[in-house]
């Protein structure tokens, strides 16, 4: 993953899916729909990562 502050990934597992797309876009500088791909992709990521409960 490119070079990508923390708060993106902790946003995503907390379900602030708005604000990691804000973050990605602050860090990035990146379009919106941009930050949008990226963070739905960053998401299935995590969730695939994740041990299931």
């Amino acid at each position: 993953m490119e070079n990508q502050p923390e708060s993106v990934d902790h946003e995503i597992l907390s379900g602030r899916i708005i604000h990691a797309i804000k973050a990605h876009r602050d860090a990035s500088g990146c379009t919106i729909h941009e930050a949008m791909d990226f963070v739905e992709e960053r998401r299935a990521e995590l969730h695939r990562d994740q041990p299931p409960t």
